[in-house]
């Protein structure tokens, strides 16, 4: 079971109201369990805690699983890996202090379905979906009936998902060989795949600092290999350098995928290109 720091500050505030109980959320809203007060203990399934214990996790953004003591998701391995919870939604993951996902005007979820509706994703197609993540978009493109292969390098990331309940879609998907997760480098899987095996590209890289290969010619140039003709791809950017140093990042990725074939047109956004072949 799991608690994050939104429903242990409910929990807390009931506590020190006086109250005898709260039904509480748990799983990230997936279950819902009565939480009782008693002895000057807060008591969650069978494990008593401390009012300090709910207080240190109110306090911090993050996801516990409840054990005694509780455990954080989130470890270190080079870097700093958490599933950071956003309120009355799905979670996001964070790298070392950095969102995976826009959470300022879409909530990951939402943020998911965008992009697979700007690419139009339907049933019975073939999808590639670039860096799994918490696995958002290829569940999405699951639900549509597509088949799916995404990729995700970062094994750690796949162990955050495997806690996410808003990620197991993603491992179902996997059970019923309709989605298929190869944990594995893009920049040399990609030269593994056939011509023309996908009908959709779903691209959405690390910033360039941490994956500049994800952004370059020859990457660029196996997706529109992979690419049948009349597919398209969403590449998402964002707007990196844009808001303090007035750099175009995505006019120089727009010029590459010319370069390499496509057509492309920006998103409404301008943080995403759609491309064509």
């Amino acid at each position: 079971m799991l608690i994050d720091s939104f429903e242990a500050r409910k929990i807390l505030e009931a506590y020190e109201e006086g109250r005898d109980s709260i039904i509480a959320f748990f799983d990230l809203r997936f279950t819902q369990e009565e939480v009782r007060f008693r002895g000057g203990k807060i008591i969650i399934g069978e494990i008593s805690y401390e009012p300090e214990v709910i207080k240190k996790i109110a306090k911090n953004p993050a996801v516990f699983i409840v054990e005694d003591p509780p455990r954080i998701i989130a470890f270190f391995d080079k870097s700093y890996y958490k599933l950071e919870p956003i309120e009355n939604t799905a979670p996001t993951l964070e790298i070392d202090g950095i969102r995976m996902h826009r959470t300022k005007y879409l909530t990951p979820l939402e943020d998911a379905r965008k992009k697979i509706n700007l690419v139009s994703v339907a049933e019975g197609e073939d999808v590639l979906d670039i860096c799994t993540g918490l696995g958002y978009t290829a569940i999405e493109s699951y639900r549509k009936k597509a088949r799916v292969i995404t990729i995700e390098k970062d094994q750690n990331v796949i162990e955050i998902a495997e806690y996410n309940p808003y990620s197991q879609d993603l491992f179902k998907g996997i059970e019923e060989n309709r989605i298929t997760l190869l944990n594995d480098d893009a920049s040399e899987v990609i030269t593994t795949f056939e011509d023309s095996s996908f009908s959709v590209i779903l691209h959405d890289p690390p910033r360039f600092s941490l994956a500049g290969e994800l952004y370059s010619a020859k990457f660029y140039r196996e997706l529109y290999r992979v690419l049948r003709d009349g597919g398209r791809m969403l590449h998402y950017i964002g707007k990196p350098g844009a808001k303090y140093r007035g750099k175009d990042f995505i006019s120089g990725i727009e010029r590459r995928l010319t370069d390499c074939g496509f057509y492309t047109e920006r998103t409404e956004d301008n943080e995403s290109i759609l491309a064509y072949k």
